[in-house]
């Protein structure tokens, strides 16, 4: 009989992280500060002509290589300085401190009704960020506006099965229809598409509370060593269940759109959003609708500090708008604390260059007993923007590769990988694909820095296993946190 025919798998493979400058692979602050080196090194010379005046000229120079070439922590001396400036300087200006001035503002009582004496206060990320109602049908949607209200951000809740638990024909299948989501929003008001999965404390007083509903009278409720068992695995469950939450944030650009206004921005992006939720739902998806100005209010501040879901859990309505930022915010340089948590935020710098299957990324979305965020954000391209963007790649590598053959240098494994990946993309672009821009973060959350500490070791383990590299936004934790909220913040 004839032999049943085996389906190839898809499988995927990223390219290494594009490095190129002005003139081949360097870049223009490399330049500028050997060129910077020579020239006071020759201003030198010429005052002075005397051998320690060439020592003192040679030393400058050779420093100045070394700041532009020596790498650190995946970075050279130069890309450094830029972040070690800027932490300190908002150390001295004491810019790294944030106090909300919500509670001495107090509220406002006019007749029967109480309000807010003023705007929502937030750290320094995110203030200049607002929070709209829009019209959608017969209810309100949420939405955070920035930059004057040019950028509207909504965001959907998602249900998504395991993917795992699908069989190869459904994921392959699924993923087709996530690409044609994201080619879909090119060339329209879309300017971006963000996917976070969170991971927020169970609540585990709902044992508790049944463990005393249903234990025998007689039984003491403290000190019974049954009693005392059940409470400790009860404590210990809460502390490593974990519930799942699956967000995507939709943001629309106002300059996009034909009508001018706030009402022509806020009709785009009830369109846009439903239109997203509608290709989604081809995925598999379950889409519980968009965020009311409330939920997000929730969202924020349960991202700030995710163990004060309980508290919030028995507001009937959730927190207001004014109370949705942290009490106190302390930025460190490998950490943000706020209020009760404390967060380190990493960058996820390399993605597999193997050929990995659909589900690569299983080992950090499944496997995790702490507290983390996962946020990818997505910037769909124009057509004709990628194959400029192409075809001027291609020229550079050309480029490169003469100048280095001019001077004898040979070629690593990363620079053939990296000529290849530009081959590829501009074969596929030929062919027809879409285009996007990503980028992803990871944002740890713990109650102490103990924790912290056992959470990040716990996360770059899993990501280590998914075949991605991670590196801690050091100096740049405040802002690198706000790249893990439904913004749509972390691409340039």
């Amino acid at each position: 009989g004839e032999r049943p025919t085996v389906t190839e798998r898809r499988t995927y493979r990223f390219g290494p992280l594009e490095r190129h400058g002005f003139l081949g692979s360097i870049r223009a602050g490399q330049a500028g500060l050997v060129v910077t080196a020579v020239l006071t090194g020759l201003v030198m010379l010429g005052s002075a002509p005397t051998p320690s005046s060439a020592a003192a000229a040679l030393a400058l120079l050779m420093v100045a290589l070394v700041i532009a070439t020596l790498p650190v922590g995946g970075r050279t001396l130069e890309q450094w300085l830029p972040v070690v400036l800027g932490w300190l300087t908002r150390r001295l200006t004491g810019s790294y401190r944030y106090r909300s001035s919500a509670p001495t503002a107090g509220m406002r009582l006019t007749g029967s009704r109480v309000l807010p004496a003023s705007e929502a206060s937030l750290p320094r990320a995110l203030a200049r960020a607002r929070v709209w109602e829009v019209p959608c049908g017969r209810r309100r949607l949420g939405a955070v506006a920035e930059r004057d209200g040019r950028l509207l951000t909504s965001v959907l809740a998602c249900r998504v099965p395991s993917f795992s638990l699908l069989d190869s024909e459904t994921q392959e299948r699924n993923l087709s229809h996530w690409g044609s989501v994201m080619a879909a929003c090119a060339d329209t008001p879309v300017r971006r598409i963000q996917w976070l999965e969170r991971t927020t404390p169970a609540e585990g007083d709902q044992l508790a509370r049944w463990l005393h509903a249903e234990r025998d009278p007689s039984i003491p409720a403290r000190g019974a060593p049954i009693i005392d068992s059940y409470l400790e695995l009860i404590d210990h469950t809460a502390r490593v269940s974990q519930e799942h939450e699956v967000l995507i944030a939709v943001q629309v650009d106002a300059a996009r759109v034909r009508g001018r206004g706030r009402d022509a921005a806020a009709m785009a992006l009830v369109e846009e959003t439903e239109r997203v939720a509608d290709g989604l739902r081809r995925t598999g998806a379950e889409i519980h609708g968009g965020l009311t100005v409330r939920h997000l209010a929730t969202l924020v501040r349960t991202a700030f500090d995710p163990y004060i879901r309980l508290q919030l859990s028995a507001l009937p309505d959730g927190p207001s708008e004014r109370t949705v930022g942290p009490v106190a915010a302390l930025e460190g340089f490998d950490h943000y604390r706020t209020d009760g948590a404390v967060h380190t935020t990493y960058w996820i710098a390399g993605w597999p260059r193997v050929e990995v299957g659909a589900l690569f990324l299983d080992p950090l979305l499944s496997r995790c007993s702490g507290v983390r965020t996962v946020a990818v954000t997505f910037e769909p391209l124009s057509s004709d923007r990628s194959i400029r963007e192409v075809e001027s790649q291609v020229t550079r590598d050309q480029a490169d590769r003469a100048l280095r053959a001019r001077f004898g240098q040979a070629e690593t494994a990363r620079q053939q990988q990296a000529y290849g990946a530009t081959r590829r993309r501009e074969a596929e672009l030929a062919a027809g694909y879409g285009e996007v821009r990503f980028a992803g973060y990871i944002t740890v959350s713990a109650t102490d820095l103990d924790g912290l500490r056992y959470a990040c070791a716990e996360i770059r383990r899993d990501a280590a296993r998914a075949r991605l590299e991670l590196r801690a936004m050091y100096g740049q934790q405040a802002n690198a946190f706000a790249f893990t909220l439904p913004l749509c913040r972390g691409l340039r």
